[in-house]
This record gives structure tokens, C-alpha cells and sequence, in this order.
């Protein structure tokens, strides 16, 4: 009974530590787009800024694009197909096919590495059935 508690409580901070993260998270949006709002950013301006932050990374863009677009498809974030339509017009048609070819195994396996590792496991799923009880 002492040890269901126990586990019973590391489930609870693990599922408030994700709260905390995805709190964050939409408190981020929500600034970006007030920012964005405020300011009267458009979509051209939107593209220039993306552009300009694409120079001045270099050789480093593509990397970092492709870092940015696994995180928000592992993360499930509803920004991603916007940055998949902004890969052709910031690196060329080929080279972004291949970024998001590459981002989106990388979020796969990002998504089912997160999935496998800190879920929230229900005690009715995790049934008997099919333990043997150590026999054949």
C-alpha cells in the first residue's frame, strides 16, 4: 500500500511539471502574438524577419530549423505546418523536403521516446491478463 502511494505521488509531480511546461508554453504564444499584434506584423513581414534570422545563421539555419520543427511536431504545437510551408520559401523546394523529411522522423521519435518514457500510466491498463504467474 506504501509503495502505491508512493508511485501514486511521482505521477503527480511529473503530470504537474508537463502542466507547467505547456502553461509556459501557450503563456509564450500568447506574448508572440500580442507582440505581433501590436506591432502590425503581416505574413510578408513575418517572412523577412525569418529570412533575415536565416542569413545571419549562416550554415546554421537548416539545423536550426530542423531542431525548431521537432520540437513543435514532438510537442504537437499547431505552428508546425506553417514552418513546413515557410521551409520552401527560406531554403529552396529540395533542400526543404529534406528538412522536413528530417524533422518530422526526428519528431516521431522524439514524440515516442517522450511517450515511453514520462507516461502517465493508468492502473486499470496496466491489468493481469497476461501475466502467467512465472510458469509456462
Amino acid at each position: 500500500e506504501r509503495e502505491r502511494e508512493r508511485e501514486r505521488m511521482r505521477r503527480g509531480s511529473w503530470l504537474g511539471r508537463w502542466l507547467t511546461v505547456g502553461v509556459v508554453v501557450v503563456g509564450i504564444i500568447g506574448v508572440l502574438r500580442a507582440v505581433s499584434k501590436q506591432y502590425g506584423w503581416d505574413k510578408e513581414a513575418a517572412l523577412q524577419l525569418f529570412r533575415e534570422m536565416s542569413d545571419r545563421l549562416g550554415i546554421w539555419a537548416i539545423p536550426a530549423y530542423v531542431g525548431l520543427h521537432t520540437l513543435t511536431l514532438a510537442l504537437c504545437l499547431p505552428y508546425a505546418v506553417f514552418l513546413e510551408a515557410g521551409a520552401s520559401l527560406l531554403f529552396g523546394f529540395f533542400p526543404a523536403v529534406l528538412c522536413v523529411f528530417s524533422a518530422k522522423i526526428l519528431g516521431a521519435s522524439l514524440s515516442f521516446w517522450i511517450g515511453s518514457n514520462y507516461q502517465v500510466s493508468n492502473p486499470a491498463s496496466t491489468s493481469k491478463k497476461y501475466d502467467d504467474g512465472g510458469g509456462n
